[in-house]
C-alpha cells in the first residue's frame, strides 16, 4: 500500500469517526484501527499481494460500517 493511499485512508477515517461524533480523544486509536479498512474501500477492495494481512479483516470491516452509519 502506497504511503499517499494510507494518508488518505487516516485522513477519511477520522473525518467519519467525527461526523460520527466519536470523542476527540478516542480518533487517534479508532484511526489506528481502522485505517486499513478506509484505504481498502479507497482502492476498491482490492488487497495488494505486497501488503501486510489486516488481522481481523472481517470485524474491523463490520465495525467500520457501524461507524459510517
Amino acid at each position: 500500500m502506497t504511503r499517499n493511499v494510507e494518508e488518505r485512508a487516516r485522513a477519511l477515517c477520522a473525518m467519519d469517526a467525527q461526523m460520527a461524533a466519536v470523542p476527540p480523544d478516542e480518533i487517534p486509536a479508532l484511526v489506528e484501527r481502522l485505517w486499513p479498512i478506509a484505504a481498502l474501500e479507497i482502492s476498491g477492495g482490492l488487497l495488494e499481494p505486497d501488503a501486510p494481512q489486516v488481522p481481523d479483516l472481517p470485524r474491523l470491516r463490520a465495525e467500520y460500517e457501524r461507524l459510517k452509519r
